[in-house]
């Protein structure tokens, strides 16, 4: 099966590895806390806040979004406890079946980025050795980040997680593929998110 995949760090003929960033123990105690009780997670998200702002002085911003990291942690917890068929979203790969979605991805993501920046991002046809894929609309998982966000509002963020695993969409649907299967980057594309000719 051929898919897409952007990566600031995958080269052709890479196999794709799982986790690859090493993500999970990011996520892991905000899972352990929703095992223990809701309170027992949100004093974890307020943990986190407190973490950013002691980071933050540091300017060590990249790895304080603890935002990212207890909605990814209340996800894999609706995932293992209630849609444990479904593939965790910490341990996949994310690919597009789409190129037009890949370029409004890319202009969405790293639109404001400098030039250094955005040509370190690459575009890649993906072989993935799968006969199925699981499909998921982004916007639900946004919606539960922002909710985080905005209100640190666990509830919308555990029924989102719900909606998002029972595989619910939005009205305006942007579809993420994952699969845990083995991948490799087969041939790079990365002229199509730049309007070049090739």
């Amino acid at each position: 099966m051929i898919l897409y995949h952007m990566s600031d760090t995958l080269k052709l003929g890479d196999e794709m590895a799982l986790d690859f960033k090493k993500t999970m123990s990011l996520a892991q105690p905000f899972v352990q806390a929703l095992e223990q009780s809701e309170d027992c997670f949100y004093a974890m998200v307020l943990n986190g806040k407190y973490l950013r702002a002691v980071l933050g002085k540091f300017k060590l911003w990249e790895w304080s979004d603890y935002v990212k990291w207890s909605v990814e942690g209340a996800f894999e917890y609706i995932r293992k406890t209630e849609f444990p068929d479904c593939i965790s979203r910490i341990r996949c790969n994310y690919f597009y079946d789409n190129l037009d979605a890949c370029k409004i991805l890319y202009e969405y993501d790293w639109g404001q980025a400098s030039e250094e920046e955005r040509s370190q991002i690459h575009l890649f046809e993906i072989e993935l050795d799968a006969d199925t894929v699981e499909k998921r609309d982004m916007r639900v998982y946004d919606e539960a980040y922002d909710a985080m966000d905005e209100r640190e509002d666990v509830k919308t963020v555990l029924a989102c997680a719900r909606r998002y695993f029972a595989g619910e969409q939005t009205a305006n649907p942007v579809w993420e593929i994952m699969s845990d299967k083995p991948a490799k980057a087969v041939k790079d594309i990365t002229h199509y998110l730049r309007g070049e000719e090739k």
